[in-house]
């Protein structure tokens, strides 16, 4: 079977609990990013979105991870791997797995964070500005100029970040034996990496930020607010898969 065709299969697996948590943050951005805003001081439309969606920018490990890898684990404890391994080379078998999962990533994150903000910038009423308090944010030109198209970039980032956190519980699916510790790995690293750092002070260099820099002073975020997180989790993907493969085969029960 060809990639395109092994890709097909592995997202037909995943596309039911994919769509249920699409459509379930999109409602729940949508509609927190039209009510809540109303409990606070803002300038503009675009910030009742970074309002509505503050906690998923806390809790969207859970949202990659917990639809999609628990799949994986399943395959490997009824033995389904064994049976894949003589008709498919279990590399490519595993990349086309990892390419529907990560397909499954950006819609997971890329359209619910769209769609609130069309809903915040073009459903809700619009926000009267507070004149007094002075504004300042990353990206400030385009956040005021082009509030959706700042919209959209942000929302691929953040897709590209979310593959990063999704490729860690992938690998977790490969050699752990406890589902509780796929599921919430990369969550629990990603609150421990934004401890251990809070307490360096090196708050400008979390996963979350590079997530959501809007969690920061704008004046103290720079380009490796955005690259350092994801780095360091690659380097932690990179030595978890050295070591669980030397205590664990793929196909290990």
């Amino acid at each position: 079977m060809n990639m395109i065709g092994l890709v097909r299969n592995e997202w037909k697996k995943v596309f039911l609990p994919v769509l249920l948590t699409t459509v379930l943050l999109a409602i729940a951005m949508s509609v927190l990013s039209c009510t809540i805003y109303q409990n606070y001081t803002l300038h503009y439309d675009l910030e009742a979105w970074e309002v509505g969606t503050e906690l998923f920018s806390l809790l969207y490990p859970l949202f990659v991870v917990v639809p999609l890898c628990w799949n994986l684990y399943y395959e490997r404890k009824n033995n389904f791997l064994l049976y894949v391994m003589p008709r498919v080379k279990i590399k490519k078998y595993l990349t086309a797995k990892w390419i529907a999962y990560a397909l499954g990533t950006l819609c997971i994150i890329v359209i619910p964070y769209i769609l609130s903000a069309v809903f915040a910038l073009y459903v809700k009423p619009p926000v009267v500005p507070f004149v007094e308090n002075p504004f300042s944010h990353i990206f400030e030109n385009a956040f005021i100029k082009a509030p959706l198209l700042y919209a959209v970039a942000l929302s691929l980032w953040r897709g590209i970040v979310s593959l990063f956190v999704m490729t860690f519980g992938f690998v977790l699916a490969l050699y752990c034996k406890n589902i509780f510790v796929i599921l919430t790995g990369p969550f629990m690293y990603s609150i421990l990496e934004n401890f251990v750092l809070a307490i360096l002070r090196l708050e400008r260099l979390r996963l979350v930020v590079a997530f959501d820099p809007a969690t920061v002073d704008p004046k103290v975020v720079s380009i490796s607010s955005f690259l350092f997180g994801p780095i360091v989790l690659s380097i932690v993907i990179g030595l978890t898969a050295f070591l669980l493969s030397k205590k664990n085969a793929v196909v290990t029960i």
